[in-house]
């Protein structure tokens, strides 16, 4: 995989400012950002782009330009190497000696939206199991490194692709340690099915993962009462990645959220949908956030 170049970041940045010219983009134009094709997905400008719809101010490319900042570190410390090895090493002394990004554990730490955004990240320097791998593949995008997110129930982590490198997984929340599929599967509860299905563990592609992404708005839409936009941002995040459970999940909760604020046959038709979402995610192998034994081996130790 080749590297990005000024010359791409300057188009792709000139791309999505013209996007989100307006404080908020509009649905269409985001339905347009993540259209584009794997090979032009920039995860770090995508994420920056629809977090401008909670930071209205956010500038895109002077963010750009601090996930350049970092990543042009490793490939000075890294000099060349293509062991994954060593550049994994050289990621996490950047990220996380270096920079000083964290795992933050606090009882609360989940209800602070500027975790949720790559900005946030940035500035406060924490994070949870959705920014710091997040942030750990905009900066390995950016250098050309094979690693690309994997999902498990209510977490993810990044593995690093290459058949020759046998230490594949590599556990942002917890220095960049590595562990294997198994182990995940036992700390998150993930049944057969879940793994069969592809739903949990299955490398995801950029495309797939601006899913996610797209999740953590329709998350924050719904806290703040906008079901119907919720909706729409979790139907777009199911259709980026339709093999994760957990976005139908999601979806199966505001569907049922919706219904409760109608009547009649509108009502009825958004429970049927909150159904369906729900057999779906079931058939995926859904692992509920009750059934999870929380990263006690994994994650942030």
């Amino acid at each position: 995989m080749r590297a990005f170049t000024s010359r791409h970041l300057v188009l792709f940045i000139g791309l999505f400012m013209t996007l989100s010219a307006h404080r908020t983009a509009t649905a269409s134009e985001i339905e347009k950002l993540l259209a584009l094709p794997e090979n032009k997905v920039d995860v770090g400008i995508v994420a920056l782009t629809l977090a401008k719809e909670f930071y209205p101010n956010l500038d895109v490319a002077a963010y750009s330009s601090r996930i350049d900042l970092l990543a042009e570190k490793v490939r000075w410390l890294a000099k060349g190497t293509q062991d994954p090895e060593q550049r994994i090493r050289v990621l996490n002394t950047v990220l996380f000696r270096q920079a000083g990004i964290h795992y933050d554990r606090t009882p609360f730490s989940r209800s602070r939206q500027d975790y949720y955004f790559l900005n946030g990240i940035l500035d406060t320097k924490q994070g949870l199991c959705y920014t710091m791998p997040l942030l750990y593949v905009a900066v390995a995008q950016r250098l050309g490194y094979p690693i690309y997110p994997v999902a498990a129930p209510d977490h993810l982590f990044v593995r690093y692709v290459n058949p020759d490198f046998k230490e594949q997984n590599i556990e942002t929340t917890n220095g960049g340690k590595y562990f294997s599929d198994d182990m995940y599967a036992e700390d998150f509860a993930i049944g057969f099915k879940g793994r069969a299905s592809g739903s949990y563990l299955r490398t995801l592609s950029y495309k797939e993962f601006l899913g996610e992404i797209v999740a953590a708005n329709a998350y924050f839409y719904a806290q703040r009462g906008n079901t119907r936009k919720s909706i729409r941002y979790f139907e777009l995040a199911v259709k980026l990645d339709p093999r994760f459970a957990d976005h139908y999940s999601n979806l199966a909760s505001v569907y049922q959220r919706l219904s409760k604020s109608l009547s009649g046959g509108a009502a009825m038709r958004y429970q049927v949908k909150a159904q369906q979402a729900a057999e779906k995610a079931k058939e995926l192998g859904f692992v509920s956030y009750k059934a999870l034994a929380i990263g006690q081996k994994t994650r942030g130790g």
